[in-house]
């Protein structure tokens, strides 16, 4: 990897892709589990198979649009967004793992299964959004 690469991506430009990176990534199942006043909430929302579902898929819907509202070249190379909601999903269950001091073995399809469709949301959301935009 260049460190030209590497100096560019750490431009203070990118500050609000790091924040919402860093909210997706944050370990807040190991949270719930060493707070218990968060861990009461958090289990409220995250309590079945479902929910969780529900919560990755408005996670990954939410922090989807904001790549593709702050960096539109992403909607122009869809596989580029794609690795990139790929490669977000793979490093926060890894993260999750981490925390819980497991080695990451990437088998929750349901965590996955609402990644990706949070992500697919997200991008033909933006697409539907900002076509109007230059349509007008």
């Amino acid at each position: 990897m260049s460190w030209t690469l590497v100096r560019g991506a750490l431009k203070p430009k990118y500050l609000p892709v790091y924040v919402v990176l860093a909210i997706l990534w944050f370990p807040f199942d190991w949270l719930s589990s060493v707070n218990s006043l968060f861990g009461k909430y958090f289990r409220m929302f995250f309590s079945t198979a479902h929910d969780h579902f529900i919560g990755h898929t408005i996670l990954f819907l939410c922090s989807g649009f904001f790549l593709l509202l702050y960096l539109p070249a992403l909607r122009a190379k869809p596989q580029r967004y794609v690795i990139a909601i790929v490669l977000m999903a793979l490093i926060q269950e890894a993260i999750q793992a981490f925390f819980r001091n497991q080695f990451p073995t990437f088998t929750d399809f349901n965590a996955f299964r609402g990644d990706a469709i949070g992500g697919l949301i997200a991008f033909v959301l933006s697409l539907i959004l900002f076509r109007k935009k230059q349509v007008k």
